[in-house]
């Protein structure tokens, strides 16, 4: 009796423990990535870009998507365009963390839907999916986006998780009104960047352990880490992608963009900035990234 006992309570503090790694991981505003990102002075005029577009009236939109309210904000172009850049924040920030890049793209004439991922700003939901949920919804943004707007053209941009997040869509099968994808210092799976920063920290490899807590993922929140993988989806892809990564990323390794590219059949554009870190390679290389931007759109929107 007494080692059934004894038995009992290491197993409750097995699954105690991992289901306070799992909220340490995936709880709304969690650090597990790192704290806030270091301050970058971004080069001359994109401030005043941005709070001007910040100016410009924008409607809210809503959708149930994974049994949360998601809420997103529709700002048009200057001039009439048929083309909207749906943009996907990152983990553990929520959309206004990609206003200077919303403004970029509003400055090019196109529309942009910002949106709020679950667990996150103003959106319902307690738990990030570290790309995977977040690809689910990002689909639902896509059909309402085209239920008001049947004919849109649609981009999609994603920046650290939603660059992970737009990679994941782009492995399903989505409407031909999709053209393509612009991902900023996207990473290859969850398990590979937790990782990462678990060996950074730490000095050993955290597989095991997150493939355990991956199950009370499963229980809490409906996904396995292993199904949070963007090289799996890939290799599914036909979509155009553009990656775009800094060379002094700290956060998302340079060296994932290479991998990231390896996989799948589908056209590939890269962009790298020498001195870029982690989503702020248009802050202080402005004029190549838009460049870059450009020629991608324009060469993709047209076909």
């Amino acid at each position: 009796m007494t080692i059934a006992i004894i038995i009992i309570v290491v197993l409750l503090a097995i699954v105690l423990i991992l289901n306070a790694l799992f909220l340490y991981l995936q709880k709304r505003n969690s650090n597990a990535l790192g704290s806030d990102a270091p301050f970058v002075p971004r080069d001359e005029g994109l401030d005043e870009a941005t709070e001007k577009y910040l100016q410009l009236p924008r409607d809210e939109w809503t959708i149930i998507s994974n049994r949360n309210k998601l809420y997103g904000w529709f700002v048009k172009a200057e001039k009439p365009s048929n083309t909207t850049v749906l943009i996907i924040h990152g983990f553990a920030v929520d959309h206004t963390s990609l206003d200077i890049h919303a403004q970029l793209f509003n400055q090019m004439g196109y529309n942009v839907l910002q949106v709020d991922n679950q667990a996150a700003g103003k959106s319902e939901g307690k738990y990030q999916g570290f790309g995977y949920l977040e690809s689910i919804d990002t689909i639902a943004w896509i059909n309402e986006l085209l239920r008001q707007r049947p004919d849109e053209k649609i981009i999609l941009f994603g920046a650290s998780m939603g660059a992970a997040t737009v990679m994941m869509t782009a492995g399903n099968a989505l409407p031909a009104n999709v053209k393509g994808v612009i991902e900023d210092s996207g990473y290859t799976s969850m398990l590979d960047v937790v990782n990462y920063h678990f060996k950074s920290r730490y000095k050993v490899s955290g597989r095991f352990l997150l493939k355990l807590i991956s199950i009370v993922s499963k229980v809490r929140s409906g996904f396995f880490y292993g199904q949070a993988d963007c090289t799996k989806a890939l290799q599914k892809c036909h979509l155009p992608i553009l990656f775009m990564h800094g060379k002094l990323d700290t956060a998302v390794p340079y060296f994932m963009r290479d991998q990231l590219a390896s996989v799948g059949d589908f056209p590939k554009t890269m962009y790298s900035c020498d001195n870029g870190q982690h989503i702020r390679s248009y802050y202080v290389d402005s004029a190549n990234y838009r460049q870059t931007v450009e020629n991608f759109l324009q060469k993709y929107l047209e076909e």
